[in-house]
C-alpha cells in the first residue's frame, strides 16, 4: 500500500510537470490518434521519459517484445474512441503487475496499478479487463506500464473499450461450449463402462483424454468463470496443465488402441520421451523467471510441434501396415493439428490473436473427441468379437480334451498338444504346483485321505474362463492364466490351497503348503513358448523354492530384447514367500 502511494505520488508530480510543459502535446506528440505503439523499459526510466523519446517507440507489431522485464503501451484515442474508453481488455496470461495511466485533455492524470489478481476475467473468452482510471473529462491518450509479461499476446490482443460486466445473461458462445462440454461427458462415462467389460488400457487412456479436454475448454473458454472465482494464475494453471496432459495421453491412447505389430516398441518409448518434454515445457512456462522468462512462451509452444510431427509418424506407420484402428484416428485428428498449428503461431506472435480460433479449437477438440469415440467402439467390438471366438475355443477344448479322473481338472497330455491355441488365445502365464511333503499325508493318514486332499486342491485352483487348471499327475498340478494380474491370480490359488484343505479335510494334524514355479511370457516376445520349454522354466523355479524352504514362489518374465523391464527376467528369479 506505502509503494503504491508512494507510486502515484510520483505520477501526480511528473503529470504536474508534463501539463506545465503542455502536457496534452506531450501526450499526442507525433503519435496518430487511433494508433498504439510500444516501448520497452528495461531500466524503469517510466513513460514521462519514454514519452520525450520518440525513437523508443514503435507503433509495428512486428517490434514488439517481452524481452525486457518491464514494457510501457501507449494508447492515443482518436475522437470516437474517447467516450468509450472505460477499460482495458486483452489476452488472459501472466504478468507481475500493471500500472494504467489516462490523461485528459486539461493534463489532468489518473493512475491505478493492479496485480493480476485485481483483473476481471471474461466468461465467453480468453480475456482480463482493467477498469480505466476515472478523469473528470474523457482520456485522450493511455498508457500501460506492464511487468514481466509471460506472453507477447497480452500486449498484442491489448484494447481500450466499454467496461466488461461482471455478470449478466449467458452469452450465445457461452450456451455452445457449455453443450460441447456435456457432450464430453457421454464419452468419458462409456469409457469407464466399457472399461468394466474389457480391462483394455487404451479406454483408460481415452477417458483421460476426454477429461483434459473437459477442463481445457471449460478453463479457456472463461466459462470456468461462471462456475466457481478463479485467478488468472489458476486459470492459466488449468488451461495449459490439462492441455499438456491430454496430449500426453492421446500419444498413450494411440499407442494401445492400435492393434498389436501396427507399432513397434520404439514408437511408445520414443512418445514417453515426448510426452515428459511437453510436461516439462509447461512448468518451464508456469515458472521460468529473470533472463529464461522470455523464453517461456516459444519453449511451451515449440514443444507441440514434436508431438503433431510424432502423431502424423504413428499415423501413416499404423496405416501403411493395415491398421483399422488408425483410420479414425486420422479423421479424428485432422481439424485438431490444423487450428493447434495456427494458434501455436498465434502464441509466438506471429499471427496476432482472436477469439475466433480459440472457438474453432473447442469445435476441434469436441469433432476429435466424437470421432475418436466411434473409434474406440469399434475397436471394442472388434476386441470383442476375438474375445469371443478365442473363449468359444476355450470351451471347445474343454469339452474335447480328456480330465483327470480324481479331480475333474483337465489333462496334461491333450493340454500339451493344444497349447499353441492356448497360448495365442492368451494364455501366456504358466505356472507348476507342487504339494509341500505329500508323501506324510499317504503314509500317515492312506491313501483315501491323499486323494480327498488332491479333490480340494482342485478346488481350490479355481479354474475359469481365463484361468485352466491342470493336474500333471501325482500331486503335481499346472495352472495357465491369460489377461491381466495374472501372476497375483496365481499366487492367490496357491495360497488358497491350505485354507481349502483345512477346511474340507479335517484331522491331518497339519496344514498342507504347495510350491509354485512361475513363468510369464508376453505374447510379441521373441523367445521360444513352446510347451516343453516353458514347462521346463517352471519345473526349474519350482525346484528352487523348494530348496528355498518349501511353501513359496519362485517367478520370471521372459522378455523381448531390449523391452523395458517390467518383471523379473530369466536371470534374475526373484521369490515371493507366502506366510
Amino acid at each position: 500500500m506505502v509503494e503504491r502511494l508512494l507510486r502515484r505520488a510520483a505520477l501526480t508530480v511528473a503529470a504536474v510537470i508534463l501539463l506545465l510543459a503542455g502536457s496534452p502535446a506531450l501526450a499526442q506528440g507525433t503519435f496518430a490518434p487511433g494508433s498504439t505503439c510500444f516501448a520497452a523499459d528495461p531500466d524503469n526510466a517510466g513513460f514521462v521519459v519514454l514519452a520525450r523519446d520518440r525513437a523508443r517507440w514503435s507503433c509495428d507489431l512486428r517490434d514488439w517484445s517481452i524481452k525486457a522485464e518491464r514494457v510501457v503501451l501507449r494508447f492515443d484515442l482518436s475522437q470516437a474512441q474517447q467516450a468509450d474508453a472505460k477499460s482495458l481488455t486483452t489476452q488472459l496470461t501472466l504478468f507481475k503487475t500493471m500500472t494504467l495511466t489516462a490523461v485528459d485533455r486539461t493534463g489532468q492524470t489518473a493512475t491505478v496499478a493492479y496485480a493480476p489478481e485485481d483483473l476481471r476475467l471474461a466468461s465467453n473468452g480468453w480475456l482480463m479487463s482493467a477498469a480505466l482510471p476515472r478523469l473528470d473529462g474523457q482520456p485522450i491518450a493511455v498508457w500501460a506500464e506492464i511487468s514481466e509479461p509471460r506472453n507477447l499476446s497480452m500486449l498484442i490482443g491489448a484494447r481500450l473499450g466499454p467496461d466488461q460486466p461482471q455478470s449478466g445473461q449467458p452469452e450465445l458462445v457461452e450456451l455452445f461450449v457449455a453443450l460441447l462440454c456435456g457432450l464430453l461427458i457421454v464419452p468419458f462415462v462409456y469409457n469407464i463402462a466399457f472399461y468394466r467389460v474389457l480391462r483394455e488400457r487404451f479406454l483408460l487412456w481415452h477417458a483421460t483424454v476426454v477429461l483434459c479436454m473437459f477442463v481445457h475448454i471449460i478453463a479457456s473458454s472463461g466459462l470456468v468463470n461462471r462456475l466457481v472465482a478463479i485467478t488468472a494464475a489458476q486459470v492459466s494453471m488449468l488451461s495449459v496443465f490439462s492441455w499438456s496432459i491430454g496430449m500426453a495421453a492421446a500419444g498413450a491412447f494411440i499407442i494401445n488402441l492400435v492393434e498389436d505389430e501396427k507399432l513397434d516398441s520404439w514408437h511408445a518409448r520414443t512418445m514417453n520421451v515426448i510426452s515428459a518434454l511437453v510436461l516439462a515445457s509447461t512448468f518451464f512456462y508456469l515458472f521460468a523467471s529473470g533472463p529464461l522468462r522470455p523464453f517461456s512462451t516459444p519453449v511451451y509452444v515449440s514443444s507441440f510441434y514434436p508431438v503433431l510431427a510424432f502423431f502424423t509418424l504413428l499415423m501413416v506407420t499404423a496405416l501403411h501396415r493395415g491398421s483399422r484402428a488408425i483410420r479414425f484416428q486420422i479423421v479424428a485428428w485432422l481439424p485438431m493439428m490444423a487450428v493447434g498449428s495456427y494458434r501455436a503461431l498465434a502464441n509466438l506472435g506471429q499471427l496476432g490473436m482472436d477469439l475466433e480460433s480459440l472457438l474453432a479449437q473447442h469445435f476441434a477438440i469436441a469433432f476429435e473427441v466424437v470421432i475418436t469415440s466411434l473409434g474406440v467402439a469399434d475397436r471394442f467390438m472388434t476386441i470383442k468379437r476375438q474375445r469371443d471366438r478365442a473363449l468359444a475355443e476355450t470351451h471347445e477344448l474343454a469339452q474335447e480334451v480328456e480330465r483327470d479322473e480324481l479331480t475333474g481338472l483337465l489333462n496334461r497330455r491333450l493340454v500339451g498338444q493344444r497349447f499353441d491355441r492356448l497360448f495365442a488365445a492368451g494364455f501366456d502365464t504358466m505356472a507348476v504346483i507342487d504339494l509341500d511333503h505329500f508323501k506324510r499325508i499317504n503314509d500317515t493318514q492312506g491313501h483315501a485321505v491323499g486323494d480327498e486332499v488332491l479333490r480340494q486342491v482342485a478346488s481350490a485352483l479355481m479354474p475359469d474362463e481365463n484361468t485352466l487348471a491342470v493336474r500333471m499327475g501325482g500331486e503335481e498340478f499346472m495352472l495357465l492364466l491369460r489377461g491381466g494380474n495374472a501372476v497375483a491370480r496365481a499366487e492367490h490359488r496357491r495360497r488358497a490351497i491350505t485354507a481349502r484343505v483345512t477346511a474340507q479335510v479335517p484331522g491331518l494334524g497339519f496344514p498342507v503348503t504347495a510350491s509354485m514355479g512361475l513363468v510369464s511370457q508376453p505374447r510379441n516376445s521373441s523367445a521360444n513358448s513352446d510347451f516343453g520349454t516353458l514347462y521346463a522354466h517352471c519345473d526349474r523355479l519350482l525346484y528352487e523354492a523348494k530348496r528355498a524352504g518349501r511353501n513359496r514362489t519362485m517367478s520370471e518374465r521372459i522378455m523381448r530384447f531390449g523391452e523395458p523391464a517390467d518383471g523379473q527376467d530369466l536371470a534374475a528369479p526373484s521369490p515371493a514367500i507366502a506366510s
